[in-house]
């Protein structure tokens, strides 16, 4: 987990500014972040691509927090693996 969580830490930061402090597990992207659904979809896009993975639409309403991401991205790089 602590290596996602970092790298999707780092995404946040330098995509998006946000301050490495406001950046925790509990985080929600939409409520404390403020991530309108435009940008939210972008940084999928970007989780995507830095992490080698597909999300599909009808999972994106499962990712609220941080930990939801980093849970999802989690399971979607061990299925890939097992390939």
């Amino acid at each position: 987990m602590n290596t996602i969580f970092n790298q999707i830490r780092e995404i946040l930061n330098k995509h998006y500014s946000i301050k490495f402090d406001q950046i925790e597990l509990e985080t929600n992207f939409e409520i404390e972040l403020g991530f309108d659904s435009r940008e939210f979809f972008e940084l999928i896009n970007d989780f995507e691509s830095v992490f080698n993975i597909e999300i599909f639409l009808d999972d994106i309403t499962e990712i609220r927090t941080i930990k939801d991401a980093v849970i999802y991205i989690e399971k979607k790089i061990a299925d890939r693996d097992k390939l």
